[in-house]
């Protein structure tokens, strides 16, 4: 079984997106800003890491840093989402996937599938 884990700061989001990733078979973990999310990688290193941008405590930038720098996370896939505009996310972060909010279910489950798909290739 994969693991994701979804990092948002709006419970709302968190949840809803934490729902629909278990009813699709995933196992989800869950965390409020980056640093919770690492503090969830070190329990259970997930396959996929899909985190929002602007957070309080440790924002979206900052986690996808520590996860690139840490040897250990070497294999975890990253992506982003964002309400901000993501065309310029994806010109500093080319290759990383991203969504812009809101986003249509379907496209984010897509977005999951590609990634853990290519991960697996």
């Amino acid at each position: 079984m994969e693991t994701v884990l979804v990092v948002d700061d709006e419970q709302g989001i968190l949840e809803a997106l934490a729902d629909l990733l278990r009813e699709e078979g995933y196992r989800v973990l869950t965390a409020s800003h980056g640093r919770e999310a690492l503090e969830r990688m070190a329990e259970l290193r997930p396959d996929l890491v899909l985190t929002d941008w602007m957070m309080p405590v440790m924002d979206g930038p900052a986690l996808i840093e520590r996860i690139r720098t840490e040897p250990a996370y070497k294999d975890v896939t990253l992506m982003g989402m964002s309400a901000v505009d993501v065309s310029a996310l994806r010109r500093v972060y080319p290759g990383m996937p991203f969504l812009q909010k809101p986003f249509d279910i379907y496209a984010l489950m897509r977005q999951v599938r590609l990634a853990l798909d290519a991960k697996r290739a």
